[in-house]
C-alpha cells in the first residue's frame, strides 16, 4: 500500500458534537477499461481457468520420475514457477468484473500484477522446457525417454497456456480517465 500512498490524503472532519474524525480519501487518478462487463467476466473466467490447467500440469509434471528432474536447470524452474502461478491467480481474482471508475491500485494489484506474472510465468516455464530439451538432446542415456517426452509436452502445453493468458490481456486496455472535477497531485 506504500506504493500508492501519495494517492490518498488525511482529512480531519468535526462533527456538530465537536468531535474529531479522522478519515482518508483518494486523490490519485482514476482508469477505465476498453470493454464491457461481459468480456470482463468472460476474461475473467477465461484466465482462472487456464492458471487452473497450468497449475494441473505443473502438479502432473512433478508426479514424474524422470531424470531430468534431478538436473537443477530443469528443476530449478520448475520449482520457481509456481510463485508467478500464484501471484497471477491473485491478480485474476482481484480483476473487476463490472465496469465503473478505478482507482490506481485497483488496477495495480489486478492487471498489472496479470500482466507482470503472466510474463515471468512464460519466461520460467520456457526455461523449464528449454532444459528439459537440453537434457534430451546432450546427458541422456535414453533411458525412460518417453518419461521425458511426456514431461516435455505437458510443459509445451503450459507455456501454451501461458502465452494464450498474455494474448487474451492484449484485447483489455487500462486508460487513465480524463476528469477535470477531480483533483490531481502533483
Amino acid at each position: 500500500m506504500r506504493k500508492y500512498s501519495e494517492d490518498y490524503e488525511t482529512v480531519t472532519t468535526v462533527d456538530d458534537n465537536g468531535n474529531e474524525k479522522t478519515s482518508v480519501e483518494y486523490r490519485g487518478q482514476y482508469f477505465e477499461i476498453n470493454t464491457n462487463e461481459e468480456d470482463l467476466q468472460s476474461f475473467k473466467r477465461n484466465a482462472l481457468l487456464l492458471v487452473v490447467v497450468i497449475t494441473a500440469l505443473q502438479v502432473a509434471n512433478g508426479f514424474f520420475n524422470n531424470p531430468g528432474m534431478y538436473r537443477f536447470y530443469v528443476a530449478l524452474p520448475y520449482v520457481f514457477a509456481y510463485l508467478p502461478i500464484f501471484y497471477l491467480a491473485l491478480g485474476i481474482l482481484r480483476a473487476p468484473s463490472e465496469k465503473r471508475r478505478y482507482r490506481r491500485d485497483e488496477i495495480g494489484h489486478s492487471f498489472g500484477r496479470i500482466k507482470t506474472w503472466s510474463q515471468v510465468l512464460l519466461i520460467l516455464l520456457g526455461i523449464n522446457a528449454l532444459g528439459e530439451m537440453i537434457y534430451l538432446l546432450f546427458f541422456s542415456d535414453g533411458n525412460m525417454i518417453n518419461l521425458e517426452l511426456l514431461y516435455l509436452a505437458l510443459t509445451a502445453a503450459a507455456v501454451a497456456a501461458s502465452f494464450v493468458i498474455i494474448r487474451m490481456q492484449k484485447q483489455i486496455e487500462v486508460l487513465p480517465l480524463v476528469d477535470k472535477s477531480q483533483p490531481k497531485i502533483n
